[in-house]
């Protein structure tokens, strides 16, 4: 939940232009950008490149009182940046269109569903850990314990100090209310 207050907060400061919040976002996402570009055999020249320009594509879309950003920052940063770096280098791409954005992708139209399927599943695990954040803590923290570090009830019982049989049911009741805080976003509608 922190992480989604302190990302508003943050956005809030970008479309205000804040110069510490464009350095934030350079000291957050540039090296990921620059990793995207080395996979594509690119230089560091040409992920300052591509970050100034997904950067560009960013803000003016965080400018617009109309948009909505639906998935972490990150995502849709690296989806822009490796759309950029792909059209430079000349790349063959196939062109999706997925909520109003269009994401292109290397190669023949099977890799497109295959990379669309990825995006598609990253989306699905970014929106679930959001939600997983909005749980309290006592849900999140035996799904955690029970999905994430692959913990036996009994192992969840004595971290916890329920007994075994509660943990049970407490692991059923938070699974059910995330998937529905989960089934009730747009995202979740839109897959």
């Amino acid at each position: 939940m922190q992480e989604i207050t302190v990302d508003n907060a943050y956005l809030t400061e970008l479309r205000k232009g804040s110069p510490q919040a464009f350095e934030e976002l350079y000291n957050r996402y540039f090296r990921m950008v620059e990793d995207l570009v080395f996979k594509y055999n690119g230089s560091t020249e040409d992920a300052r490149d591509v970050f100034q320009e997904a950067l560009f594509v960013f803000i003016k879309k965080l400018r617009d009182p109309e948009f909505v950003l639906t998935s972490k920052a990150s995502t849709f940063i690296y989806a822009v940046a490796r759309n950029i770096y792909l059209k430079k280098a000349g790349k063959p791409t196939v062109e999706i269109s997925m909520d109003n954005e269009h994401f292109n992708f290397l190669g023949k139209a099977e890799d497109a569903n295959a990379a669309l399927a990825a995006v598609e599943k990253d989306a699905m695990l970014n929106l679930m850990n959001d939600k997983l954040g909005q749980l309290e803590a006592d849900c999140r923290s035996v799904i955690t314990y029970s999905f994430y570090q692959s913990l036996s009830h009994a192992q969840i019982a004595e971290l916890t100090g329920y007994t075994e049989a509660f943990v049970k049911v407490k692991k059923f009741r938070c699974l059910e209310y995330l998937r529905k805080l989960v089934k009730a976003t747009d995202l979740f509608k839109n897959l």
